[in-house]
């Protein structure tokens, strides 16, 4: 799964250039290391042939579907049921999305207890989540709520021995694919395959990320105690 992630650098600049977002659209957040279910995040998404980077709420809300069932809001989406659960069908047909990242954390427990591991690109670059997202109106009210959820798959080499789903992060090469509104569902799930082995690194950090209200740099900062698992 995926439920903490971060994006630690959002020059408007760094940004537009990644993921190829025109000058004219507002490009403006501040630097996250604990970015949590609920809050809003940066997404972007394709409106005919012009990209725009937008904000969500992170947690997928299906439309009606989802508040006659009184359900919770989807921070994941399985690749195995994207095509077929009803909360998510509509979306991955419909409304794909990229979501902006540097890194994200997942929790290793073995017999030294449950610690934190940030995972990052090598390098520090910008990567893309596959995402889908949502539109609800609200009743009584011109409200639009619009949210997302991250795409996840089965692990890879490295995420293996810690978890057994990782989110799917994009070969960049691929993410114009995902936007494309004229992609077949079958091309669009071949794109939906876990990140390569090398693709990240991680580390031991602090326990600061277990409290979503902590966020600054020292959650990213090497765990003193252990130094660096990898």
């Amino acid at each position: 799964m995926c439920g903490r992630y971060t994006l630690t650098n959002p020059d408007p600049a760094r940004l537009r250039g990644r993921f190829d977002i025109l000058e004219s659209i507002e490009v403006k957040d501040e630097p996250r290391f604990n970015i949590a279910p609920t809050d809003p995040v940066l997404a972007v998404r394709r409106f005919g042939d012009v990209r725009d980077l937008g904000r969500l709420r992170w947690g997928l809300v299906p439309g009606v579907w989802a508040e006659k069932k009184g359900q919770r809001p989807l921070i994941n989406a399985r690749v195995e049921t994207l095509a077929t659960q009803a909360a998510f069908a509509d979306s991955f047909r419909e409304r794909r999305c990229l979501i902006p990242a540097d890194g994200f954390y997942e929790w290793l427990s073995d017999e030294r207890g449950k610690r934190p591991l940030w995972f990052s690109r090598p390098d520090g670059h910008l990567f893309a989540f596959a995402g889908i997202w949502a539109e609800l109106r609200r009743r009584g009210s011109d409200e639009v709520l619009h949210s997302c959820a991250i795409v996840t798959c089965p692990p890879n080499g490295l995420m293996r021995p810690i978890h057994d789903r990782m989110p799917v992060i994009l070969d960049p090469a691929a993410e114009s694919d995902w936007l494309d509104p004229d992609r077949a569902p079958g091309d669009l799930l071949e794109l939906l395959v876990p990140a390569p082995d090398d693709a990240l690194v991680t580390r031991d950090v602090s326990d600061l990320v277990n409290n979503v209200r902590e966020d600054g740099p020292a959650l990213i900062e090497p765990r003193e105690e252990q130094g660096a698992l990898f």
